[in-house]
């Protein structure tokens, strides 16, 4: 814990201790990326701040809340705010991450290798479930933002989506739209691993709601999904390119 100058959003904390050490009662208040306790000590206010990515879980009991530190410290609060202040923890720990920022494919021109006139809307019907849950996510807010993402939901409309893409091209010759159902669904594999994973790492983090550790590995198999989606789109990009729409 290391001193801060910028603060909001206080709640009142009747005693606070970090291991053994009594730091005695303090306010505690929030800003993006960290909580800062000022401690009262000797008629003088003394700021300590925890960054929240620092925390591995927050369990409550009544006026208890225990924060456990990735260094093995502990970091007990004793407020009648209790409840609430467990969840404004929880709440600002649960981050989502940046999900399309480094995406080369979607919504740029840098992954658009095609110059067909269907592209840019069989991307966009590609990358619609993950968009779709993305914003739905932010809506419902970081403690529902598990359930939003999905992964049977998000599988069956990407399965969905390739038999559409064949059926466009060759729904009238069973052969050609089978070898291409069977060619897209092949370059599709990564991301069908990728949503296989990110299923796993919620049920794990469904299973221990207070474990931010398990929720943070959750989002990073989030983050690993999307990434996916826009190394397969490059890929399927190019494979409907060299299977145009019949005229």
């Amino acid at each position: 814990m290391v001193p801060s100058e910028h603060s909001h959003t206080p709640i009142a904390i009747a005693a606070l201790r970090v291991g053994r050490a009594e730091a005695g009662a303090a306010t505690a208040v929030f800003e993006d990326d960290l909580v800062t306790f000022i401690v009262r000590v000797e008629h003088e206010d003394r700021p300590m701040r925890l960054r929240f990515v620092a925390i591995e879980s927050v369990e409550h009991a009544r006026d208890q809340v225990v924060l456990a530190l990735r260094d093995g410290r502990e970091v007990t609060l004793i407020s009648s705010e209790g409840e609430t202040l467990r969840e404004e923890i929880l709440r600002r720990c649960r981050t989502l991450p940046e999900l399309t920022r480094t995406l080369r494919a979607f919504g740029s021109r840098r992954g658009r290798r095609s110059t067909r006139e269907s592209e840019a809307s069989e991307q966009s019907r590609f990358f619609a479930p993950f968009m779709d849950a993305r914003r739905a996510a932010t809506k419902a807010g970081h403690s529902a933002s598990i359930g939003v993402f999905e992964v049977e939901t998000l599988a069956r409309t990407l399965d969905e989506t390739l038999k559409e893409f064949a059926m466009e091209r060759h729904g009238g010759n069973a052969p050609a739209r089978r070898a291409l159902e069977a060619e897209l669904f092949d370059l599709s594999e990564p991301l069908f691993v990728a949503l296989q994973s990110l299923a796993m790492a919620a049920a794990e983090a469904d299973s221990a709601p207070e474990s931010l550790r398990l929720w943070r590995t959750w989002s990073h198999e989030l983050r690993n999904a999307f990434e996916a989606a826009d190394r397969v789109w490059m890929a399927l990009d190019a494979a409907l390119e060299a299977a145009p729409l019949p005229r």
